[in-house]
């Protein structure tokens, strides 16, 4: 993040958004850890994602949907000076996976989904062979 101060408005806007979303996540952890966090799980992925683990995907990927949920919330000089960074991760993520296509809905309405990383697998899977996520 840019070296830009942050001020008390920035600051509750931070604090409004763990409130208002503690009730939907079961830990409302700071915008800092929640980017850690969503750093980490990109990084993982992109190493290869072990099957074992599966049952962890959806948990991880809440550090996305929190950020989502959040955005609005913050005020526009945070959005500013992290964005970049969200982008970047977005971006990691997206190459590191493959979009899943839900049964009936067409492509362009998945390509409309406003959480996209919840409709995509990664690309590098390790594990039980016989528990390995579908391809494309």
């Amino acid at each position: 993040m840019e070296s830009e101060l942050l001020d008390d408005q920035d600051y509750a806007s931070v604090h409004q958004a763990m409130q208002l979303l503690s009730s939907r996540y079961l830990h409302a952890p700071t915008l800092n850890a929640r980017m850690e966090a969503w750093a980490e799980f990109v990084t993982s992925v992109e190493e290869s994602f072990d099957t074992t683990w599966a049952w962890e995907f959806d948990n991880d990927i809440a550090d996305r949907d929190w950020l989502h949920d959040a955005w609005p919330i913050l005020t526009e000089r945070i959005r500013r000076l992290r964005k970049p960074e969200l982008d970047a991760l977005d971006d990691r993520f997206r190459a590191a996976t493959a979009p899943i296509k839900p049964l009936g809905m067409r492509r362009s309405a998945l390509a409309q989904q406003a959480r996209w990383w919840q409709f995509r697998y990664p690309l590098l899977v390790t594990g039980d062979p016989a528990e390995q996520l579908p391809p494309t």
